[in-house]
């Protein structure tokens, strides 16, 4: 199972596309905030592709209005493995964002907001951050991940643009 992953895209449709056909094939995509209509656009792109994957996406610290619809953090499984979603923002530390994710049975956890990449393993929980999918985000170039999933197993690849 291949899961692109993206974060702090900030409205920057353009490097979403790229990122997305670089990534090629994904069986699901997850979206970890910051901006939600940038997870509406995702979803638009995923749907007219052959296999239709599906989108998980979360808020993030730019999506407090109203209007967001998008749940805060969320639970999912992808291939057997259960993965925790959120943007990061609400955590205090990586630390602490090990434990939220073991107190629902995660063996992953994906998360935005620092824009900076990281794939790190605290407390039995790998952390999974693919940086700023947003060229103009800090001034560094746009970036995703590639979870991919095999027999319980898992390797993340970074993708730049």
């Amino acid at each position: 199972m291949r899961v692109g992953l993206f974060s702090d895209s900030h409205g920057d449709h353009d490097a979403l596309d790229e990122l997305l056909e670089k990534m090629g094939y994904v069986d699901a995509v997850c979206f970890l905030g910051d901006v939600a209509r940038d997870a509406e656009h995702l979803r638009v792109r995923l749907a007219v592709m052959p296999n239709q994957p599906p989108l998980y996406a979360v808020r993030g610290n730019n999506d407090y209005n109203e209007t967001c619809m998008l749940p805060w953090e969320l639970l999912i499984e992808l291939n057997g493995l259960r993965v925790y979603m959120t943007h990061g923002h609400r955590l205090s530390s990586l630390l602490g964002l090990a434990y939220k994710a073991q107190e629902c049975g995660a063996q992953i956890a994906l998360f935005g907001h620092t824009h900076a990449a990281l794939c790190e393993t605290v407390q039995g929980v790998t952390l999974i951050n693919p940086g700023s999918a947003g060229n103009f985000c800090r001034g560094g170039r746009a970036r995703a991940s590639v979870l991919e999933i095999r027999r319980g197993r898992f390797h993340v690849s970074n993708i730049l643009l």
